[in-house]
């Protein structure tokens, strides 16, 4: 599945891989890392539930990491996230000029909180990564009833947030609209799936689903 949506970027054609939900997978983790480097990805974030030892695969890394925490990631993996200087929970990282905003699911509220006071220091974003979708989009469980976060919901209504990428459910794959915003959950890398980003700038970004070999 292709999707194409603009993005203002002031920088060169760039590459980024959005995976979540790994639940311990190492291997598919691996696996990922090796997929990257074929397709000359510069960067990977990562959305959270990751229950892997980080120290084990970092050898690998040849890109920038993001990890945004999620509520299944113990204090072990975020300590280890903020030594390895990859740990983003409620802030606005810059990957090459484009601002992604982080909320995490360890303590999303209080990421939430953080993130508006962090907006307002440094001002918007184009990309809002989060652990836990928003309420009303993605977030499909027990016959329709909807558990995302209202907050979020309300956090990307208010910024207008371009493109959204969430997960947490596993078996709510697919695209969101949420006003003009472009919600996207590509399924757990547990199960080997990922979204593959291009972008080039004054250009439309292009967004693929994506599963390992």
């Amino acid at each position: 599945m292709n999707t194409e949506q603009s993005l203002n970027s002031h920088s060169r054609r760039k590459k980024i891989i959005y995976c979540v939900d790994i639940h311990g997978s190492e291997d598919n983790f691996r696996k990922l890392l090796i997929e990257s480097s074929k397709l000359g990805v510069e960067a990977i974030i990562i959305g959270g539930d990751i229950n892997i030892d980080l120290k084990n695969v970092m050898q690998l890394k040849s890109h920038k990491l993001i990890l945004i925490p999620g509520e299944c990631d113990d204090i072990y993996i975020t300590k280890c996230a903020r030594e390895l200087n990859i740990l983003s929970d409620g802030v606005v990282v810059d990957v090459d000029g484009i601002r992604i905003g982080c909320v995490g699911g360890l303590a999303a509220h209080q990421s939430i909180r953080r993130l508006y006071k962090y907006i307002n220091a440094v001002g918007g974003f184009d990309i809002l990564v989060t652990h836990f979708p928003p309420k009303g989009c993605l977030d499909n469980v027990l016959n329709n009833f909807h558990s995302g976060l209202k907050e979020v919901r309300d956090l990307i209504l208010k910024y207008s947030v371009k493109y959204v990428f969430t997960g947490h459910y596993h078996d709510n794959i697919g695209v969101c609209i949420l006003g003009t915003s472009v919600v996207i959950n590509p399924g757990p890398l547990s199960l080997g799936y990922y979204l593959m980003v291009e972008y080039i700038p004054s250009k439309p970004l292009n967004y693929t689903f994506m599963k390992l070999p």
